[in-house]
């Protein structure tokens, strides 16, 4: 406390404004080791949409050797830093999935299968967890935002520069599945809008622009129904966000549009439009190439394991019971409601409601990305198994970073507001004038410190804050 009404210098009054009005310190650069896997990290999140670009025999996909060098480097860089990020509530549920799929093992009718689907759960955990150490800045989740939107620009550059017979109407790149490509590609949409709304260079935005264009080109290339109903959904983003856009954005949004509508038509065959036109009637009439016969056996299974469910991975091997022939589900939530029963498909529902709820708590451009990405991930996995997929996992691992970087950022800002004042000295040969109060001074002075909460209010002289 101040005891004294005096004007005159006192060094422990001095001590005490010095460190109230001392402006936050920059961040820390970061280590050099967590730098080194973050690095890594990036290049992993690049590798997501083009998983099978280069496979090492012994050693697996360019995903996985990079994804084990950030987790050994990312090891190594905490141990040196001696502190871990306490997780989220949706971490814990995330941790929960995995721990029964793992549980599954013990009455499954493959137990090798399962095993292996076991530790491609662990890896993509893993990948989550080295997201939430490593990107703790809103920073950091843009550059990983940017790096899938390069990975996403390489492979649609790679299916738009192939070449086949007039009747090879479905292009992929990279040796993926036609319909795997095209939600990995719809899914950079909603983030190409994200970071064009929040940028600030021309340049950017117009990178990001012709990504969209090459992106939404690539998936007409694959003509998957799915995936095109996928894209569909990302176009929520333009409405949610409008109004946040600048006017420029709004001139290269049309600009962009009309190029990319150019191109398809120039680009995507007939056959291709032909397949894409007949998504209504394969979904009233058709069997959806066989979608219906499958979910239909996957319920069959299911009646039998309600509740344990027949053991994660082995969707495929207990339908060939019912059916004669084994194939996976080509539906998400079809395959862990049969391989995990009515307790893991609980779970994983729960992992969803909770990551709803994580994005409803962001302000209105971050709230309206995930929402509309989490129903762009829905809308593609719904004729899809994608519950053990990089790109499912990398969602839900970016959804708890974001809404912890907006606290972070909506922290220090309160901070500054409330600690950031600065207390103007007199100049020593200013002469005494109506303008100068010293009771006025010592008041605000009060009041400030007591809203530090370096002061109480003074006996029998209560200042309102």
């Amino acid at each position: 406390m101040i005891s004294s009404p005096r004007l005159q210098p006192d060094p422990r009054r001095a001590g005490i404004i010095a460190s109230v009005e001392r402006p936050s310190p920059a961040p820390k650069r970061k280590h050099t080791l967590t730098s080194i896997a973050f690095g890594f990290l990036w290049l992993l999140v690049l590798t997501i949409p083009l998983e099978n670009a280069l496979f090492l025999p012994g050693l697996g996909s360019l995903g996985r050797i990079v994804g084990l060098a950030a987790f050994v480097v990312a090891v190594l860089a905490l141990l040196d830093a001696g502190k871990l990020r306490a997780l989220s509530p949706a971490h814990l549920v995330m941790a929960a999935f995995v721990v029964w799929t793992t549980i599954t093992f013990f009455w499954s009718p493959a137990p090798l299968i399962t095993l292996e689907e076991v530790g491609s759960y662990f890896q993509l955990l893993a990948m989550v967890w080295l997201i939430w150490q490593l990107a703790p800045q809103r920073s950091d989740r843009l550059r990983l935002m940017q790096a899938y939107l390069v990975g996403a620009a390489i492979v649609a550059i790679a299916i738009i520069r192939t070449h086949g017979p007039a009747e090879l109407y479905r292009l992929t790149a990279f040796n993926m599945n036609p319909n795997d490509v095209g939600l990995r590609l719809a899914m950079s949409i909603p983030i190409g809008l994200y970071l064009s709304a929040i940028e600030k260079k021309r340049v950017r935005v117009w990178l990001y622009g012709a990504e969209m264009v090459l992106a939404s080109c690539a998936l007409f290339l694959t003509a998957s129904r799915g995936s095109v109903l996928a894209l569909l959904a990302s176009g929520l983003m333009v409405p949610l966000t409008f109004r946040k856009w600048s006017f420029r954005l709004k001139i290269a949004t049309v600009v962009l549009v009309v190029v990319g509508a150019i191109t398809a038509i120039g680009v995507v065959p007939r056959a291709a439009w032909e397949r894409l036109g007949s998504t209504q009637g394969e979904i009233t009439q058709g069997t959806m190439n066989d979608r219906k016969d499958i979910w239909k056996g996957g319920l069959e299974v299911f009646r039998e394991h309600p509740f344990l469910g027949v053991g994660a991975g082995t969707f495929a091997q207990s339908v060939q019971r019912e059916m004669g022939f084994g194939l996976v589900a080509h539906n998400t939530f079809l395959s862990v409601l049969v391989e995990q029963g009515i307790i893991g498909f609980g779970i994983f529902l729960f992992l969803l409601i909770a990551l709803i709820g994580t994005a409803w708590k962001m302000p209105v451009l971050e709230r309206s990305l995930w929402l509309v990405m989490l129903l762009v991930w829905a809308v593609g996995v719904a004729g899809m198994t994608w519950e053990n997929s990089k790109p499912t996992w990398f969602l839900f691992g970016m959804l708890p970073i974001d809404l912890a970087a907006f606290k972070v950022a909506l922290e220090r800002s309160v901070t500054k507001r409330d600690l950031g004042f600065r207390i103007r000295p007199v100049p020593p040969f200013q002469p005494a004038g109506p303008a100068f109060d010293r009771t006025q001074l010592l008041h605000e002075l009060h009041l400030k410190l007591q809203r530090a909460g370096l002061e109480e209010p003074r006996s029998g002289r209560t200042y309102e804050l």
